[in-house]
């Protein structure tokens, strides 16, 4: 595929997402941070001032998270609207949140920094969005960004191993997440997805040793 159409699917999946911040539906902007990532930062925590990222970080519950923790955050979505609505949320409920975060619209198969030595890295349901040929350039970003023995937190729905590749594609299919962040990050943990409409599950992924 050219650069020319690459270019062209991804300013649709923006405006797509920019039409869905719009008008809805979301079911996914629940304003609650899954108690799986409350969980790890209850283990790990508190961030003692280290940078967290948050790719596809929507309207910013998760960023107001992190920042609890006593993290610096940066969050990014495609969605412009969703940014703006983030900033708005925070101003009103967690002002004092504000000089500890930073939101940026980028697409997050592209993030605009390098050596960012985050010290955990979020994505709840955006990686298994992104077309198959932009996937390989987002696992190289985080593995870019993420500092040695830095942790990555993936939410993704299973896509089948049967599933076709012909039109979008939603979901991971079984092995794929060991093999984009592989051998530079390895699976820690894997649980099941709870309470979701597909079957879906959470991978904790942190530096591999060898």
């Amino acid at each position: 595929m050219s650069s020319t159409d690459q270019n062209a699917i991804m300013d649709e999946l923006r405006a797509h997402w920019e039409e869905r911040y719009r008008q809805g539906p979301r079911p996914w902007d629940t304003g609650i941070t899954p108690p799986e990532v409350v969980a790890f930062w209850q283990e790990h925590g508190p961030g003692n001032g280290g940078l967290a990222l948050d790719l596809g970080c929507g309207t910013g519950t998760n960023v107001a998270f992190l920042a609890r923790q006593g993290l610096r955050v940066l969050g990014f979505d495609y969605s412009g609207r969703a940014l703006n609505m983030a900033l708005q949320r925070i101003r009103r409920s967690q002002a004092a949140l504000l000089p500890r975060l930073q939101l940026v619209q980028a697409d997050v198969s592209r993030l605009p920094l390098h050596a960012a030595g985050a010290c955990y890295i979020l994505d709840i349901g955006c990686l298994h969005g992104l077309p198959l040929d932009r996937r390989p350039a987002y696992a190289q970003g985080v593995v870019d960004n993420l500092a040695p023995g830095g942790y990555y937190h993936l939410y993704a729905f299973d896509r089948p191993a049967e599933a076709g590749t012909d039109g979008p594609v939603r979901g991971m299919a079984p092995g794929e997440v060991q093999a984009l962040f592989g051998p530079h990050l390895t699976v820690v943990q894997m649980l099941q997805g709870q309470g979701d409409r597909m079957p879906s599950r959470w991978y904790l992924l942190r530096w591999s040793s060898t």
